[in-house]
C-alpha cells in the first residue's frame, strides 16, 4: 500500500511539473524567433535585382526588427529594380480603377484584443488621395475593432481566370489608420456621395427602382457608418513588374 501511495504520489508529481511547463510560454525576443529569418547562403536564380554594393546580411541578418521589416521592407535599400513614388502611385491607381470609379472588393483585416478578423468590403478609393471609403450597416464585429483599434490592413487580388497565380499575380496590400464617420462627422457627407454613387453604377435597374436616390441617401445617414482608410504604405505586386526587370513588390510610401 505504501508503495502505491509513494508512486502515485510521485505521478501527482509529474503531472503538476507537466502542467507547469505547458503553462509557461515562450520569450518573444524582439524580431521575434530567429527561425523566421532567411541565412543566406546562396543567392537564389529566381532573386530579385538588387544594388551591387548591398551584401546578403545587409537584408537577411538577426537584426531585432520585426519580420516584415527583414522581408518585403529591405527591399527599400535598393534603389536597382525601384519604381519612383510617382509611377507606384500610377501603378496602384490602374490596378486599383475597378470599372473607372476606383470601387473595389477588399479583404480587410482588423483585431480587438489580438483576435484578428477578416472581412469582404467594397472599398471606393479617391485618386488624388489614395484614401479609401466604405459605408456599412452599424453594429457589425468589424466597427467594434476598428471604434477600439483605429488600425486595418486591405488586401485586393486581382482575379484570373486561368488560375495562374504563381507565376502571374496582381495584388495590392494597404496598411494604415482606420477611421469612423458618422452622421454630422466633416467629411461624413462627402464620402456617403462618393460611397452611394459608385454603389448606384453597379445596381441593377430592379434595385434602382424600388428606392430613390434620395431615399437611400437618407438610409446611409440613419444606418450606416463610414469607413476611411488613410493609407500609410501600400504594397503592390505584379509579374509585369518582373517582366520589366523590376522588384516584383513595389512600396510606397505616405509622406
Amino acid at each position: 500500500m505504501k508503495h502505491l501511495i509513494a508512486a502515485l504520489a510521485g505521478t501527482a508529481v509529474l503531472l503538476a511539473g507537466a502542467g507547469a511547463v505547458q503553462a509557461q510560454s515562450a520569450d518573444w525576443k524582439d524580431g521575434g524567433p530567429e527561425y523566421i529569418y532567411v541565412n543566406p547562403v546562396k543567392k537564389s536564380p529566381f532573386h530579385m535585382p538588387y544594388d551591387d554594393a548591398l551584401k546578403c546580411a545587409d537584408c537577411h541578418k538577426w537584426n531585432g526588427a520585426d519580420a516584415y521589416t527583414a522581408a518585403t521592407m529591405t527591399l527599400m535599400k535598393s534603389t536597382k529594380g525601384r519604381l519612383s513614388q510617382q509611377e507606384i502611385k500610377k501603378a496602384i491607381l490602374e490596378t486599383l480603377k475597378g470599372t473607372g470609379d476606383y470601387r473595389q472588393i477588399y479583404v480587410m483585416a482588423t483585431s480587438f484584443k489580438n483576435e484578428p478578423l477578416a472581412t469582404c468590403l467594397e472599398f471606393t478609393l479617391d485618386p488624388a488621395t489614395l484614401a479609401l471609403v466604405a459605408s456599412s450597416e452599424k453594429q457589425t464585429e468589424k466597427l467594434f475593432h476598428i471604434a477600439a483599434h483605429g488600425r486595418a490592413s486591405l488586401v485586393y487580388v486581382k482575379h484570373r481566370d486561368d488560375m495562374k497565380y504563381f507565376m502571374d499575380p496582381v495584388g495590392v496590400q494597404i496598411t494604415g489608420k482606420a477611421v469612423q464617420l458618422k452622421y454630422g462627422d466633416p467629411g461624413f457627407d462627402q464620402a456617403a456621395e462618393l460611397c452611394l454613387q459608385t454603389a448606384m453604377n453597379h445596381m441593377p435597374e430592379e434595385m434602382l427602382k424600388k428606392m430613390s436616390r434620395e431615399a437611400m441617401l437618407a438610409s446611409i445617414q440613419k444606418n450606416q457608418l463610414i469607413t476611411k482608410v488613410i493609407p500609410e504604405r501600400i504594397v503592390i505586386t505584379s509579374g509585369d513588374f518582373v517582366k520589366q526587370g523590376l522588384h516584383r513588390k513595389q512600396i510606397w510610401m505616405a509622406k
